[in-house]
């Protein structure tokens, strides 16, 4: 009986913290969403994958924001929180903006 458990049935999706309406739409853009984010935060700085990586996390104007209205993610609040992450502090508060509101 355990054996035909579906993990997802039992487990929320990885990114289902930001989901914009209460669920995250599994599939490709989720899948490359999360993996982006494995690379993120496991690659070593010069590993050309962390590179695309913060490149479409925090750079990218349409790729990153399209991405996740597909995926079901409220963008601006997934930028924040890896922001956040990565410059260990516990909130910023910016405009949304592809250059997170620095001009």
């Amino acid at each position: 009986m355990l054996g035909s458990v579906n993990p997802r049935d039992v487990l929320p999706h990885p990114l289902s913290k930001f989901a914009a309406n209460g669920a995250v739409n599994e599939g490709p853009y989720a899948d490359a969403i999360l993996k982006f984010v494995h690379c993120l935060i496991l690659g070593e700085p010069d590993n050309p994958m962390r590179q695309a990586a913060e490149w479409f996390l925090f750079k990218s104007e349409r790729a990153f924001f399209r991405s996740c209205v597909i995926a079901g993610l409220d963008a601006n609040k997934l930028r924040r929180h890896l922001l956040c992450q990565q410059l260990g502090v516990e909130d910023v508060h910016f405009d949304g903006g592809a250059n997170g509101g620095v001009a």
